[in-house]
């Protein structure tokens, strides 16, 4: 399992061991609070003590825009890189490399040529590469890894 998983079950226990709440109810105060134990906890006390939450729509809509221009950025900076044998032949932006597929796809002559050289460059070894800027680390140790290996 993914070191997300766990600790996104280990933050589920910590709700339900102090809370004496179900798995359900943990997950959804920890999507309330975008992963935030502590945030988490606040939340479900005060709806225990009867005081209700004010979510604005607003907020909300705030919230959402701000995640939608997080992705967005973190796209526009994601590149598509076609390799062969470890060599970058070819490097794009993500946002161009989307339009000219979708371009080629759009037109049914160029559909077929397309096809016809992806399969020619898989038999080739070629390989597509998606380079994204990554804001969390790998953990090596974790794993019980070295980077000498």
């Amino acid at each position: 399992m993914s070191e997300e998983l766990w600790s996104e079950l280990e933050k589920m226990d910590i709700l339900r061991e102090r809370m004496g709440i179900g798995y359900e109810e943990a997950r959804a105060a920890l999507n309330f609070a975008q992963g935030d134990v502590i945030k988490a906890l606040d939340f479900l006390e005060k709806e225990r003590d009867g005081v209700k939450r004010n979510c604005a729509a607003s907020d909300r809509g705030e919230e959402i825009w701000e995640s939608l221009k997080s992705k967005l950025q973190n796209f526009n900076h994601t590149k598509v890189n076609l390799k062969r044998n470890d060599a970058t032949l070819l490097s794009l932006s993500a946002p161009l490399g989307l339009a000219i597929a979708y371009s080629v796809w759009r037109k049914p002559s160029l559909r077929m040529l397309a096809l016809v050289g992806a399969v020619g460059a898989a038999l080739n070894h070629f390989h597509l590469e998606l380079d994204s800027p990554d804001k969390t680390g790998y953990d090596d140790e974790a794993y019980g890894y070295s980077a000498d290996e």
